[in-house]
């Protein structure tokens, strides 16, 4: 079965599942470095949200009529599952005062997302960028989140810049987690000898690269591995420092970041193809 058909036939198995206030259609949405995922939202009379159900990883060519009948009462449940009991849940989303403490930030590459940026607020940090996202609460869907777009931004009346404010201000809630890379490898050896790694991401790891933009954290970091050192970002969700007394080469660096990517970092979790450096004297990072 090629992957259009079976977009077709879960489309055709939803919609003859669904009740008459149910309404299913085929949605197509952009993510982090121009990856798009196929989904499937639900319109029900009486709420105003839609939940989406993206559907791509269930996908094999050898999937078969029985597999999709079944797919598609556990996509329908899920949307189910998922619609708020009223309108007050849906419409706190949209009051700034209601949600400006759920706001945070997250880094993503600036060059993968030209067109994603072009339709959602973002401040440069170096060559990346920093991109706005709030946390939907618990009832709604599990820590999910939602991407802030211009409409957000222009809803509430703020600008790009308001909104970095809003963000830093929340971002020390998220925690910070600096660990050896040994005991994030779950060695023995729990202690990171001079020449070792860590890993820095946040305390639930999702987006946690984004801890690093924040100066207070970089100069913790500094603290912790005794002056200046390098950053590898590993993907959107942590990094990798590497103090600077390992005397490792950077274009080494580089390569090693290019060669963990293309192995082993999926195509919507990349973040930079090279390496980082804080310097911890002026408290500078450059690349």
């Amino acid at each position: 079965m090629t992957y259009e058909a079976f977009l077709n036939g879960l489309e055709q198995s939803m919609k003859a599942k669904s009740t008459q206030e149910e309404h299913i259609r085929r949605v197509q949405v952009l993510k982090n470095n121009g990856v798009r995922l196929d989904g499937f939202a639900c319109r029900t009379e009486g709420h105003r949200e839609q939940p989406t159900v993206y559907v791509n990883q269930f996908y094999r060519e050898e999937i078969g009529g029985e597999e999709l009948e079944e797919l598609a009462e556990s996509v329908l449940k899920l949307q189910r599952d998922n619609l708020l009991s009223g309108t007050e849940d849906f419409e706190s989303l949209m009051d700034y005062r209601r949600v400006k403490r759920r706001i945070y930030y997250r880094l993503v590459s600036r060059e993968k997302n030209r067109e994603l940026l072009a339709g959602v607020p973002w401040i440069p940090w170096m060559d990346l960028a920093l991109v706005f996202y709030m946390k939907l609460p618990g009832k709604i869907v599990r820590r999910a989140t939602a991407l802030i777009h211009r409409s957000h931004m222009e809803k509430w009346g703020l600008t790009a810049a308001e909104l970095y404010r809003t963000a830093h201000e929340n971002m020390p809630d998220l925690g910070v987690k600096l660990i050896a890379m040994s005991e994030f490898l779950g060695q023995e050896e729990s202690e990171c000898p001079e020449s070792g790694m860590y890993i820095l991401n946040s305390r639930q790891g999702e987006y946690g690269a984004a801890v690093f933009a924040d100066p207070r954290v970089q100069r913790r970091c500094a603290m912790e591995l005794g002056g200046s050192y390098y950053v590898l970002p590993s993907s959107v969700h942590e990094m990798i420092l590497l103090p600077e007394r390992t005397g490792l080469d950077r274009q080494e660096l580089d390569s090693l970041v290019r060669e963990v990517n293309a192995l082993c970092v999926g195509p919507e979790d990349l973040l930079s193809d090279h390496a980082y450096f804080y310097h911890a004297g002026d408290g500078v990072v450059n690349f």
